[in-house]
This record gives C-alpha cells, sequence and structure tokens, in this order.
C-alpha cells in the first residue's frame, strides 16, 4: 500500500505517527548493524582460525549493509512525515492535521517514497473545517 492510501485510510494523524515508529525502528536495526560490525572487528582480532575470520568477515560485512540499508531507509520516512508534518496546518483557519488528500505527486504513489525527485513529493488537501485547499 502506497503512501496515499495509507493517508487516505488511516488518517494524517495516524499515519504521521506510524511513520515516526517504523522510522524509528528502521534506526534501531541501523544502530544494530553498526553492533555486529563492531563484533566483527572484535572477533576478527583474535585470529583463532580461518574459519572464524570468514565469520567474522561475513559478519560485519552483514552489519555494513545492515546499518546502511536501516539508515537509508530512516532517513527517507522522517524526510517525507517532517515534510508533510511541517505543512499540515490549514493557513486559513489554522486546523492541524484536519485535511483529506485530494491528489498526490508521483513519488508519494511509490514504496519507498523517491525523495530523490523533489518535484514528485507533493500532495494537494482539502481542509475539512473551512474548505481550503492548499499544496503540501
Amino acid at each position: 500500500m502506497d503512501t496515499v492510501a495509507r493517508m487516505r485510510k488511516l488518517g494524517f494523524r495516524k499515519w504521521y505517527e506510524r511513520q515516526l515508529i517504523e522510522s524509528h525502528l528502521y534506526l534501531v536495526t541501523c544502530f544494530l548493524g553498526i553492533i555486529m560490525a563492531a563484533t566483527a572487528i572484535e572477533l576478527s582480532g583474535r585470529r583463532e582460525s580461518v574459519a572464524g575470520l570468514i565469520l567474522a568477515a561475513a559478519l560485519g560485512l552483514a552489519g555494513c549493509v545492515l546499518s546502511l540499508f536501516g539508515w537509508q531507509r530512516y532517513k527517507r520516512i522522517m524526510v517525507v512525515a517532517e515534510h508533510i508534518g511541517d505543512h499540515a496546518t490549514c493557513v486559513q483557519c489554522n486546523a492541524y492535521a484536519r485535511f483529506t488528500v485530494v491528489d498526490a505527486g508521483q513519488a508519494l504513489r511509490q514504496e519507498p517514497v523517491d525523495i530523490e525527485n523533489a518535484s514528485e513529493v507533493w500532495l494537494k488537501v482539502h481542509c475539512r473545517k473551512c474548505g481550503n485547499e492548499w499544496t503540501i
């Protein structure tokens, strides 16, 4: 399910909360990868056998991949959630997060969101309180 569909189904507040939780789980994954890489460095220092050295190298490589993956996902989710959250207040009535999604850029219809093309990261929303429409 893409970002727009989840936002329509859950509403903005619950979507935003879930994005923050998901992003921080990826941050924890990043830290676990760093711990795995540090463990591999410690294991490789012992050099008890060739098999142990290969295991340490595999553990280090897996830790590096895991930490890079976790960091990229954390960053991507947080950039999108914070951008939308910063602009979720209606300029006419100051209602926060009381809008309906009317349309969205192509980047928000992909999973994961493609933040490289910033011109496609937008939402057109309609305020449920006063009827104002604006683009986030």
